[in-house]
């Protein structure tokens, strides 16, 4: 700071190096005569060509206060500029959540889901995912001598572009995902995976997974889980008690064991090493070693090549052809295998043939209402106007019944799919069922090596 003594020996005052802060000392007056007041200090800042931010309140406090208590005050601030406001510096916005945080999900009567731990961010092709802020440039300011003081403006910001992410056509502030999959904020970049993979089991601290891309796990899927992917799902280890579905295919390099809770389906094929009392929905089927009492159905094949079991219990269903090396098991264990029609189609079949049973057993009540109705009428002459409501309520009821039954009426029985087959490569074992279309047999003693196919509506055995 630079000091200037006035002409008298009792001011001094004090100029900030910065020239945003002005300081005034006063010394008591000892003689009577001497009179100094706020004019004289205002005269010493002009000369020291301080005009801006002057405190004329203060500084005739301080100089009356010093008159009165024949005290020093040192170093009171008379005079104050305005501080630049620097700008603030270029941020992100990010349209998706970065917090590694694991919640579980509440509902809303509290309860908590621990299955549920949305640690997978999705996200689309074109979706927004970050949108830059530009910095600002600040707020000028001015010293106690009226001249201006620039602020520091703020450091712009870059959009964090990483793997599959792109720049907008439109908005060059916004950063876009490139496809669908999941979106990560790593290493200071935002990307985008086709895949998510987890380095362990799928348990309670990884929880159930919704992915848009592919899902690979390179571990187990403990039971409970839901893993549910747009893309392929793999898995290194074994699946338990646990709902698999993908759109693409699944790949279980271990088995699929459990106590029949579990399912996987998929759009596409289906390979696994061995399954046990477990539900597989498919378009291919394909096992290495056994399925011992699954539910298996598939839109196509199914081709299980265990040597001594292929499949044994439980029902498999393909649409074109089983081909296996051995079928049922040495204890006659009953097992049910069909082929020739489309379970999908079947499923779809089955549903609209229970739906026009539940509409007709409806029609039937709604025309015994009507009877008795139209019996009241015959015995009165007419009707009571306190039926005449229900009366058209019902015919209405009736019409729409009738419609949906037309409607419903078109289903055709499905075609057995001409070829279909089943291929057993060793030995079929007496307790088996074998179905081909509407046409059953039973398999009563050993047969090697066999080809059951239809002909008309007779099963035939190729040996």
């Amino acid at each position: 700071m630079s000091e200037t003594n006035d002409k008298t020996k009792f001011l001094s005052i004090l100029v900030s190096d910065d020239h945003m802060k002005v300081y005034l000392t006063v010394k008591p007056v000892a003689q009577e005569d001497i009179d100094i007041n706020s004019d004289d200090v205002l005269k010493i800042l002009q000369s020291k060509n301080v005009s801006f931010g002057i405190k004329e309140d203060v500084i005739k406090n301080t100089l009356d206060k010093v008159k009165q208590e024949k005290f020093s005050m040192e170093n009171v601030l008379i005079a104050e500029g305005d501080q630049a406001i620097n700008g603030e510096d270029g941020r992100l916005e990010f349209m998706f959540n970065i917090s590694k945080k694991i919640k579980p999900h509440e509902d809303a009567h509290g309860k908590v889901d621990f299955h549920e731990l949305s640690i997978v961010e999705n996200v689309e092709k074109g979706q927004p995912l970050v949108k830059l802020i530009d910095p600002t440039p600040g707020k000028p300011g001015k010293n106690v001598c009226g001249k201006m003081v620039n602020p520091v403006p703020g450091k712009p910001s870059a959009l964090p572009i990483g793997e599959n992410t792109k720049v907008s056509d439109k908005d060059a502030k916004l950063l876009l995902s490139n496809l669908d999959g999941i979106v990560k904020y790593a290493g200071g970049v935002v990307s985008v995976k086709s895949c998510y993979a987890v380095e362990k089991d799928v348990d309670f601290s990884v929880g159930n997974i919704t992915s848009k891309g592919a899902i690979l796990v390179k571990g187990n899927v403990r039971s409970g889980f839901v893993l549910d992917a747009v893309g392929d799902i793999e898995v290194w280890g074994t699946v338990e008690d646990s709902i698999v579905k993908s759109k693409g295919n699944v790949l279980v390099k271990g088995g699929f064991i459990g106590s029949g809770k579990g399912k996987i389906e998929a759009d596409g094929d289906v390979t696994l090493y061995f399954a046990r009392n477990q539900i597989i929905v498919a378009n291919n089927v394909k096992i290495s070693r056994e399925a011992v009492d699954c539910t298996i159905y598939a839109k196509n094949t199914v081709k299980v090549s265990g040597d001594k079991i292929s499949i044994g219990g439980g029902i498999t269903t393909a649409g074109t052809m089983i081909e296996v090396e051995s079928l049922g098991s040495q204890n006659e264990v009953h097992t049910d295998v069909e082929v020739g029609i489309n379970y999908v189609a079947h499923q779809s079949q089955m549903n609209t043939r229970k739906e026009i049973s539940g509409l007709k057993a409806v029609l039937k009540t709604v025309d015994k209402e009507l009877n008795t109705l139209h019996a009241i009428k015959m015995a009165k002459g007419e009707l009571p106007a306190q039926y005449t409501n229900t009366f058209d309520h019902l015919l209405s009821r009736r019409d729409e019944l009738v419609k949906k039954l037309k409607d419903l009426a078109s289903i055709e029985i499905l075609p057995v799919n001409e070829g279909a087959k089943i291929v057993v490569n060793k030995v079929v074992h007496p307790g088996v069922e074998i179905k081909i279309g509407e046409s059953t047999i039973a398999i009563l003693e050993e047969c090697k090596k066999a080809t059951f196919y239809l002909t008309g509506d007779e099963i035939k055995i190729k040996t």
